[in-house]
């Protein structure tokens, strides 16, 4: 058939969505396995003989851990265990010295976002000569008019292992928190080599996770997979990821909530994780995070929680910009004819997690704190719908209380 030189003008008109996506250095991940079985070998391939175990301290006693530890042997130096919420300077500062002191040619990180930030930015502090807050301060990323942050200066040398105990996604991080203990407000820190090098999923050593942290924390994974559909950067490569993750984390946590002993669904859990969060430092989040930021830095609200009680209200917040996004997502937490809002709401209450600021005993003087402060968060400064005003956040903080 021979098709006139006008026929594509008789075709219907299709939407074209245009963009670009950089395909940056992702971990080499092992999943389904036992920390104490494979430790070893990856020191061993790496030629590893001084490494430096940072663990969170309600981990040191546990038996994976010091199974682990054990294998390691001589390999092993003393652990450093000065780990706090939110990744205070004075923390990162401590590792910083550690590692000058002890050398290491390996870091082993067992624990949850905290531990793992800490972990990346000191490793990034370290081989940036970094010795005090000035110097981390110059390191970290400044975001943009756009939101846009803008990397650190610097990269990491020393090679890091990540035995995640929680669901907050910090391993695949190319951006890592910590928080100015003199000002309150929580920096972020940003490069292409921050993530760790290795990721072991061990889901037993997950089962022992008390159920609240695990359930709240996967709630932030949800917030990471909800947040890359609603950025900015959207695109079909992590759109696919995220939908898919967030099928996961749906079914694992509501199957752990259900039987929390399942070995099984604290591995559907990791896998969600693993899949929402491989948009982390890739696209640009938006406000649940960026305010999640600062209400953990001012009011001491941990990571999952703040998930669990900002993400519905900015969903609500962005619905008007976001009407097709928030349909997908609405459906995929199984209320197709409702607001994405009102069904991640009620599928975070169904684990039985706190859905308001209220709920979390914060005391509503502080807000406008946390409205000031947010203001200029890089993730805030990119929500989907424009915040132009601590007029806006505050209208999401009371949607939320």
């Amino acid at each position: 058939m021979t098709m006139s030189p006008d026929h594509h003008q008789s075709l219907p008109s299709l939407a074209v969505s245009s963009g670009s996506l950089a395909m940056l250095r992702q971990p080499l991940v092992h999943y389904g396995a036992h920390a104490e079985d494979v430790v070893v070998q990856l020191a061993k391939g790496r030629g590893a003989v001084r490494v430096l175990p940072i663990v969170t301290s309600s981990l040191l006693t546990n038996p994976t851990v010091k199974a682990t530890l054990d294998t390691l042997g001589a390999w092993a130096l003393p652990v450093f265990h000065e780990l706090r919420p939110h990744t205070p300077f004075d923390t990162v500062l401590a590792l910083i010295e550690t590692i000058e002191r002890t050398r290491p040619d390996l870091v082993l990180v067992f624990g949850g976002g905290s531990a793992i930030d800490a972990a990346k930015i000191g490793c990034l502090a370290a081989s940036a000569g970094v010795r005090d807050r000035n110097a981390l301060l110059g390191l970290r990323s400044v975001p943009d008019s756009q939101g846009a942050s803008q990397p650190s200066p610097g990269s990491r040398a020393l090679p890091i292992i990540a035995i995640p105990t929680t669901l907050s996604a910090a391993e695949f991080g190319i951006i890592g928190g910590a928080t100015d203990i003199e000002t309150g407000i929580k920096h972020l820190f940003k490069s292409d080599t921050l993530a760790p090098d290795v990721i072991v999923y061990d889901p037993w050593l997950g089962a022992q996770t008390p159920l609240d942290l695990w359930l709240s924390t996967g709630i932030r994974s949800v917030d990471h997979g909800i947040e890359t559909v609603l950025s900015r950067d959207a695109n079909p490569f992590t759109d696919a990821l995220a939908f898919r993750g967030l099928s996961l984390l749906r079914e694992g946590l509501s199957a752990t909530r259900a039987g929390p002993s399942s070995i099984e669904a604290r591995h559907r859990c990791q896998l969600g994780v693993w899949l929402a969060g491989t948009s982390i430092g890739r696209v640009r989040y938006g406000a649940s995070h960026g305010l999640g930021h600062q209400l953990g830095a001012i009011a001491g609200v941990p990571h999952g929680m703040t998930s669990c009680v900002l993400l519905p209200a900015v969903l609500a917040f962005n619905a008007p910009v976001s009407t097709v996004q928030q349909t997908e997502l609405a459906s995929a937490f199984g209320d197709g004819g409702g607001s994405a809002a009102e069904a991640v709401r009620s599928f975070i209450a169904s684990l039985g997690l706190p859905t308001r600021l209220s709920q979390l005993g914060v005391d509503e003087k502080t807000l406008p704190r946390v409205a000031e402060t947010g203001l200029g968060n890089a993730f805030v400064k990119a929500n989907l719908r424009p915040i132009q005003s601590v007029d806006d956040v505050m209208a999401i903080l009371r949607a939320a209380y």
